[in-house]
């Protein structure tokens, strides 16, 4: 999850949308006294009549009746157990029963109120404890999570009920009529809510970490091993028990299980990375890797391993809610939490990784600190920039061949304007931290590099790296860069079908390579229903209507069977509906899906065509 870094950003993102949270009972309360007010009303105004034409009361009498029955509402003498109000509570019949209903709607939304508001101050005491210390870190989320998983479910089981009794009340005492489709409606959305609620609560998500790199086994690269050892030994920490090699842009440790090449590791994981050792000196290589050796010495990995099932399983459940429909406002409360802890957990990370920093300047030198942060940070910059530039393009690719590319116009991207702005306005790219600007890193180590030095720091040949001593490093980087480079053009590939118009016959086939033409056979026989990339038919129409004039389209229930509804342009700004009985269909949920899929592709093609018409 991002981080919203302004006071106004994160007010904007989530504290605003987190109030929704109160919109639906405050209603209820609004609405609850409303409906009593009317009810004592309407009650009131009958005695009234009944009492003016009552001819047994002389004027005396008929005063004190009236003021009486005025300073005594039905509803408080339906919720009320004054003895001496038992016969006109009697008299009332089924007015003390809607009565009674208006009092426990009205408890219902007052208690979801005070639910909310006391969530509310335990969940803030909780995210500013956060920022105390690591130790409260921990501690207030796994207060403040189980907190909210619980009031989250009832706040979801409340709202659900009052938004069901609302739909029934809302239009009797407002039109004096009810819908029964409409409190159908409810009634399942909330049923819905609720269970997926409550499942998401106990279901847990998989945690596999799984990382595309292979295996380094001490008997490939030994002298890596050592050194690596050597570092530990000088730094007081125990020692990696994997080491993987792999072509990201970046290097880390963690302590969390690993899936890698279809293994499972567990215990202290380090990765390196061929493509950002072949660019770094020994001394360089050995500020990143002391520096990553120190987040295993200041506790780091630990605390990441011990957060992170709850939240992954957060997240989770954050997701359910969204999904859930009536408990998006519920979504919104809980991700204003998740967004103040992150800020919390944000700030430890940046300092874990300057006091990383520290240690590893400690050890080898700032100097050399600083170098390899300005290596790692431009190489990440510039492969950053030639894959966005190669997915980019709207032709097919023969040869995407990436670290090629990058290994080539290396030298010219050091050299150019771009490099500075790439390393001052990006972070580098890590699964586990947040890492500084390279500006507050540099300073925290004392070190000092211009323009023109971190030139030169880019362009300095490397006398030794230590790629040179790992055994196969060649042969494990081709098969890795193999495999991300064909998973890259298969990417491009299908992003193609989703930007042709197509405007010519290859186009046309590339498109219908992803998008072929289907039949979905009905259950009478010469009824179907066809669709490909441009249009969608149907044998009960007189012509096909094409993709780009479908407006709207939506799923209706009529008359017992399920239809297929479209809004078409038509000429000027008239617009046709055409519809597609669903039941008739052998198999209905599979010309939903794959429409879905088709109108999608419709929808980006036309959009990347109008921002290609706004660049030109």
């Amino acid at each position: 999850m991002k981080t919203t870094k302004t006071a106004p950003g994160f007010l904007r993102s989530y504290v605003l949308p987190a109030l929704w949270l109160f919109a639906l009972p405050l209603f209820g309360l609004w609405f609850t006294g409303h409906a009593t007010s009317s009810l004592d009303g309407k009650v009131l105004a009958s005695i009234e009549q009944q009492i003016a034409q009552d001819t047994g009361l002389d004027e005396q009498q008929r005063e004190a009746a009236l003021a009486f029955f005025r300073a005594t509402p039905a509803s408080e003498a339906c919720l009320g157990t004054d003895e001496g109000l038992a016969n006109f509570r009697n008299n009332l019949g089924e007015v003390c029963s809607d009565a009674r209903q208006f009092g426990w709607m009205h408890s219902l939304s007052l208690g979801l109120l005070v639910l909310g508001l006391a969530t509310t101050a335990l969940v803030l005491l909780c995210g500013l404890a956060a920022f105390i210390s690591r130790p409260f870190q921990y501690g207030s989320f796994v207060v403040g999570w189980n907190v909210l998983r619980i009031t989250g479910a009832l706040q979801t089981m409340g709202q659900g009920g009052l938004i069901v009794w609302l739909s029934y009340w809302m239009t009797a005492l407002w039109l004096n009529r009810y819908s029964p489709k409409l409190i159908g409606v409810m009634g399942v959305l909330a049923a819905m809510a609720i269970f997926l609620v409550v499942v998401g609560i106990f279901r847990r998500p998989p945690m596999d970490f799984e990382v595309e790199a292979e295996v380094l086994d001490e008997s490939k690269a030994p002298e890596l091993w050592a050194h690596v050892r050597r570092l530990c030994a000088r730094i007081q920490t125990p020692p990696p028990d994997h080491i993987l090699a792999g072509i990201d842009a970046n290097f880390f440790v963690t302590e969390s299980d690993v899936r890698v090449g279809g293994r499972s590791l567990s215990g202290r994981t380090l990765y390196v990375s061929l493509s950002l050792l072949r660019l770094l000196e020994q001394s360089e290589a050995d500020a990143v890797l002391a520096h990553e050796m120190g987040h295993l010495l200041g506790g780091d990995t630990g605390h990441g391993k011990r957060l992170a099932p709850m939240l992954a399983h957060f997240s989770h459940y954050l997701q359910t809610l969204h999904d859930g429909g009536l408990t998006r406002p519920i979504y919104h409360f809980m991700a204003a939490y998740r967004g103040l802890f992150e800020l919390s957990l944000g700030r430890s990370r940046r300092a874990s990784e300057l006091a990383a920093d520290r240690l590893a300047a400690g050890l080898t030198s700032g100097r050399d600190i600083a170098r390899s942060l300005v290596k790692v940070g431009a190489y990440s910059g510039f492969r950053e920039r030639v894959e966005a530039e190669l997915f980019s393009r709207d032709e097919r690719h023969q040869s995407v061949a990436i670290s090629q590319r990058v290994a080539l116009g290396f030298a010219d991207y050091a050299q150019s304007e771009a490099v500075h702005g790439d390393l001052h306005g990006t972070v580098t790219p890590h699964p586990f931290d947040s890492h500084p600007p390279l500006s507050a890193r540099l300073e925290n180590v004392e070190a000092r590099l211009t323009p023109a030095d971190m030139a030169q720091v880019l362009l300095e040949p490397v006398t030794f790296s230590w790629v040179s001593t790992i055994e196969e490093a060649e042969a494990i980087e081709a098969r890795l860069w193999g495999a991300y480079e064909a998973r890259f053009s298969q990417a491009h590939d299908l992003m193609l079908a989703y930007r042709y118009a197509p405007s010519n016959e290859a186009e046309r086939q590339h498109v219908e390579r992803h998008f072929p033409p289907l039949t979905f056979e009905g259950k009478e026989v010469g009824l179907e229903a066809r669709l490909d990339f441009a249009q969608v038919g149907y044998s009960e129409w007189d012509e096909p209507v094409l993709l780009d004039q479908v407006t709207h389209a939506s799923k209706e229930d009529r008359m017992f069977k399920k239809y297929l509804d479209l809004q078409v342009a038509g000429p000027g700004r008239s617009k046709q509906k055409r519809s597609i009985c669903l039941s008739k269909l052998k198999d209905p949920d599979a010309l939903l899906g794959a429409f879905e899929h088709y109108l999608g592709r419709c929808r980006a093609m036309k959009e990347h065509r109008a921002r290609a018409q706004q660049a030109a």
